[in-house]
């Protein structure tokens, strides 16, 4: 097992690395969601920018009410301007009110105003508000009450005192669990092409080579060696970080939805070592090692929504994001945060971004075989 404890010689010297960055993702974690978590919001004021399509009697009331329980205000119906103001945190919620709102829900249809949120836990309010608000518009409608009858009434009934609460107990918590391991995404590409591609560029060498060809380990027994080193390495890191969630979400970990979390951060975590492995065969000079690390880390932190929430982004960013794994793997957590009854149904999405991780790390695995043959004949 020569190999394999010089492989892990090799991993000793960096261990500052392995906790550097599993320090910061922790550490992020907990500053990204660092508000208070609690289910209830009565005297909140949550600021609300506003999109309408719709000027009719209905929505004009809705926008009324709006005004004395919220902050709001006019945003254009443009990407960068919605970014912006979400990103910045001018407002909790952007909600956008389609054309013939009014008629649709007073027809029997059931319309539905989007809504884009920040990362504030207080956006909820602005869901439970407008959840309110139409629910009792509707049951009047069902009721058989005429559009008049329905605004005389509605104003009467929402000046009631309400508290809100969140039906989903812990839901802000599952959040919190999201973003830090969506922050993996950093931390394990990090890492992983940090330390797997130096410890490729130092067994690529054409010294070591050579000893190796004129020694007696048998090629076979350098690459099983060498792989086992790499497995053995995967799972430990990412033994590690699902102990901190642990330590952090205690609670939530011993869930179903926590165990989807780890599933999904161990099929990241074998195809961000195969990107690695792959970038270690492309790459000849160790010094290179940092700053592929670096542009890699980070460009697909940012446009797969690991630092920056996925609703912020713009469409075009996210759609090129989609050819990358980072994206699933984000997408993922976010996902597996809103699942709160588990079926074949509501498990069956996550599974499926499972596989195209894993189809990712396949194809990394190819390349990096493709590319060991070519400089094997060469």
């Amino acid at each position: 097992m020569i190999v394999f404890k010089n492989y892990f010689n090799i991993v000793k010297r960096h261990l500052g690395i392995i906790m550097l960055f599993t320090a910061i993702a922790v550490v992020i974690a907990i500053m990204s969601t660092g508000y208070a978590s609690t289910s209830e919001y009565g005297d909140v004021k949550p600021k609300i920018g506003i999109i309408n399509y719709d000027d009719s009697s209905l929505i004009n009331s809705f926008i009324e009410y709006l005004d004395e329980v919220a902050k709001t205000f006019k945003v254009s119906d443009d990407s960068k301007e919605i970014q912006d103001t979400l990103y910045y945190n001018k407002a909790d919620s952007i909600i956008i009110i389609p054309n013939n709102f009014e008629n649709d829900l007073l027809g029997g249809s059931d319309p539905t105003i989007k809504i884009k949120k920040s990362t504030e836990s207080v956006s909820k309010y602005t869901e439970s508000i407008i959840n309110r608000y139409f629910k009792i518009v509707d049951n009047y409608s069902k009721a058989g009450m005429t559009k008049e009858e329905i605004l005389d009434n509605i104003k009467d009934d929402v000046k009631k005192e309400i508290t809100v609460e969140i039906s989903n107990n812990g839901k802000t918590d599952m959040e919190k669990l999201a973003v830090y391991y969506s922050l993996e995404n950093y931390s394990f590409l990090s890492i992983f092409i940090f330390i797997v591609g130096t410890i490729m560029c130092i067994f690529n060498k054409e010294t070591i080579k050579k000893r190796n060809t004129v020694s007696s380990l048998e090629t076979k027994k350098f690459t099983k060696e060498l792989f086992l080193g790499h497995i053995v390495l995967t799972l430990s890191i990412w033994l590690l970080f699902v102990i901190v969630s642990i330590i952090l979400y205690k609670n939530l970990m011993f869930t179903m939805n926590g165990l989807l979390y780890a599933i999904n951060s161990l099929c990241f975590a074998i195809t961000a070592t195969s990107l690695a492995y792959a970038i270690g065969c492309l790459i000849k000079n160790v010094n290179v090692i940092s700053g592929v690390q670096n542009v890699t880390a980070l460009g697909l932190s940012f446009i797969s929504g690991c630092f920056v929430p996925p609703e912020i982004l713009a469409p075009g960013i996210l759609n090129f994001s989609k050819i990358f794994p980072s994206y699933w793997f984000v997408s993922s957590n976010y996902d597996i945060a809103k699942i709160s009854v588990f079926t074949w149904d509501t498990i069956l999405p996550i599974i499926s971004k499972w596989g195209i991780i894993l189809a990712f790390g396949v194809l990394y695995f190819i390349i990096s075989r493709i590319i060991t043959i070519k400089k094997t004949r060469i």
